[in-house]
């Protein structure tokens, strides 16, 4: 029997990318004003979210598996403890929680290597901070 070769996907964008599928808890007036303004005066931002929905639109081909990793504030630092999340926990303005660059890396490789953490997390938009503890 022949081996089936799945290609795993991992795109990665921020907390400010919503999710196509709206299961993401509605944004306050500001924060869909700031989307918005991101969306149309900076370029990077509304290719986030592009990719997203063109990814999330690929379940048609049974050979490919995506993530869109979402990561919040970025901060520098070395890999430690991390939580992901199906949707963002904190407000794009000021939100208690951060996620440094290491963790974020640490996240995309786990679920590469963990079969259980790919098949928890494929085809959803996950987003990822450290861990408070």
């Amino acid at each position: 029997m022949p081996l089936r070769q799945i290609r795993a996907n991992i795109l990665i964008g921020t907390v400010a990318v919503p999710n196509p599928n709206g299961e993401d808890d509605k944004r306050t007036f500001g924060e869909r004003f700031v989307q918005f303004l991101l969306r149309y005066m900076l370029p990077p931002h509304r290719d986030n979210e592009t990719a997203a929905a063109y990814i999330q639109g690929k379940t048609d081909n049974p050979n490919l598996e995506w993530t869109v990793v979402r990561p919040t504030e970025l901060t520098d630092g070395s890999a430690s403890k991390y939580e992901m999340f199906s949707k963002p926990i904190d407000s794009l303005f000021g939100g208690d929680r951060s996620v440094t660059r290491a963790n974020v890396a640490q996240s995309m490789v786990d679920m590469l290597l963990t079969k259980s953490l790919w098949d928890e997390w494929k085809f959803k938009m996950p987003t990822v901070y450290d861990d408070l503890n």
